[in-house]
């Protein structure tokens, strides 16, 4: 069981439109979520660029792009995080992490900061996209792999999650797709309380 200080939360943008959107990646950087991930496959260079300007540089070593990879460099981000989309590196990414779909994916991943496994649960976001597999027969593949969580994460979920091995986790839907002042505050308090 991982110790629950070194324990990942992050939360995925959602991939639309969300209205005062970098005053809530603030929110939820502040209130103890270690990561966000900008996730915007819609949104040109230039608008993820003015998203990014939109955070405190004080903030910006704690976001990492799916998109626009030259932009972390620029902005000096966490990373990158290769996907369907953008399967390569940059030259010279600092940082990378990657989205994995199956266990046997993850196996098959090397060299990445820490890599992402979804469906853990059925999905908030997507519907109809149902838990692919068993959380309790990953153990020794959590043993040796950095694995975060997503698909379904909810602040209820954390503990569980960091019980079983994993090195963190992520939320979306749980976050975007309700009362945002109430998800983050719930989210805020299960870190708090993972922590003590």
């Amino acid at each position: 069981m991982r110790k629950a200080e070194e324990f990942l939360t992050a939360v995925f943008t959602a991939e639309g439109d969300v209205d005062d959107e970098a005053r809530k990646i603030v929110l939820l950087l502040e209130s103890g979520v270690d990561t966000v991930h900008i996730r915007k496959p819609g949104l040109d260079e230039a608008a993820t660029a003015g998203l990014i300007e939109s955070v405190p540089v004080a903030l910006r070593h704690r976001l990492r792009l799916h998109d626009h990879f030259a932009l972390a460099a620029r902005y000096g981000l966490a990373g990158v995080h290769l996907n369907s989309r953008n399967p390569e590196p940059p030259a010279g990414a600092a940082s990378v992490t990657a989205s994995c779909h199956t266990p046997a994916e993850v196996r098959g991943a090397s060299g990445y900061e820490y890599v992402t496994l979804s469906p853990v649960f059925d999905s908030i976001s997507k519907r109809g996209y149902r838990r692919a597999f068993d959380i309790d027969a990953l153990g020794p593949l959590l043993a040796r792999t950095r694995v975060v969580a997503l698909g379904g994460v909810t602040p209820d979920s954390l503990e569980l999650l960091r019980q079983k091995g994993f090195f963190g986790a992520a939320l979306l839907g749980y976050i975007w797709s309700g009362d945002f002042g109430k998800a983050s505050a719930r989210l805020a308090g299960a870190i708090a309380a993972m922590r003590r």
